[in-house]
């Protein structure tokens, strides 16, 4: 099968995961009661939630440089920050067409002169630090959780994460051997960037005045992150797993779906912003 071909299939699959949860979800929802929670909720704590998201993109723009630095590309915080709205924007919202990181790294090679596979390999290591930190986070909070099984399961589980995420970091560095520092500076940023994200669900739950399970619906924000691969920006899968994760951690299953619904709206109305720049030039050279 030709790779744009597989590609495009791949999507088309992802496009079909994401309706099929979204409106399978949607229609065990009571909306009735989500009407009525959606009256008394705190503006104050949505926008703070809001607040945090933005802030764990900023992270994403400087983690980016970082590495991009490595390779001789010199970008301006603006045109930075331009470029990876723009991604956003492309990958949330152009399902088929060039992906927001295949875009970045084509549209970086194309005005810096540098080759497509370095720059492209910076963006999938990036991503991929971003993927080993959700799994690290997530192995760290399920000792605090309390699971149907045993405290030594939940510890096993930690102390496996902990292992595999040191065992990880050493691989991609022996292989890239160039990007040593970065990938540690990069990692603990990708770190940072799931703590405003965690904050962030944690602001639309008091914007919803509910007062407990924190760490469970945080537990439950980690997997859809992890899942969210197999789906088109993560839509559905996050919906499906805070609803069923709600009926496991016994727990209200609709009042679980709309926070994962808000941080959904929030990704696609901050992604939205980058439509901006399709229409408008970004200087990608820095003056130096």
């Amino acid at each position: 099968m030709k790779p744009k071909l597989k590609k495009s299939l791949i999507t088309v699959i992802k496009i079909l995961i994401s309706i099929a949860l979204i409106a399978l979800v949607f229609s065990k929802l009571d909306w009735k009661q989500i009407q009525l929670m959606l009256k008394t909720a705190s503006p104050f704590y949505f926008l703070t939630g809001i607040i945090f998201f933005l802030i764990s993109q900023l992270i994403s723009v400087f983690r980016f440089n970082i590495f991009v630095r490595k390779v001789g590309v010199r970008l301006s915080f603006e045109a930075n920050s331009k470029l990876y709205l723009l991604g956003m924007f492309y990958n949330f919202f152009l399902p088929g067409g060039v992906g927001g990181d295949a875009y970045k790294a084509f549209a970086l090679s194309k005005s810096h002169g540098k080759s497509l596979k370095k720059i492209g390999q910076i963006v999938f290591i990036e991503r991929f630090l971003g993927i080993v930190a959700i799994g690290f986070v997530l192995s760290i909070l399920i000792l605090f959780i309390q699971t149907p099984f045993s405290y030594f399961w939940n510890l096993g589980i930690t102390v496996t994460g902990f292992i595999a995420t040191m065992v990880i970091l050493r691989l991609i560095i022996r292989f890239i051997h160039t990007y040593k520092k970065r990938i540690y500076i990069g990692f603990l940023y990708s770190i940072a960037i799931q703590a405003a994200q965690l904050i962030c669900v944690i602001c639309i739950m008091r914007s919803f005045q509910i007062n407990g399970n924190y760490l469970v619906y945080l537990l439950l924000f980690l997997i859809s992150s992890i899942l969210s691969v197999i789906s088109f920006a993560g839509l559905g899968i996050r919906e499906a797993v805070f609803y069923y994760g709600a009926h496991w951690f016994q727990f209200n299953a609709d009042i679980s779906a709309s926070v994962a619904l808000s941080f959904s709206l929030i990704t696609a109305g901050v992604s939205f912003m980058g439509v901006i720049y399709l229409f408008q030039k970004i200087p990608l050279k820095k003056n130096i």
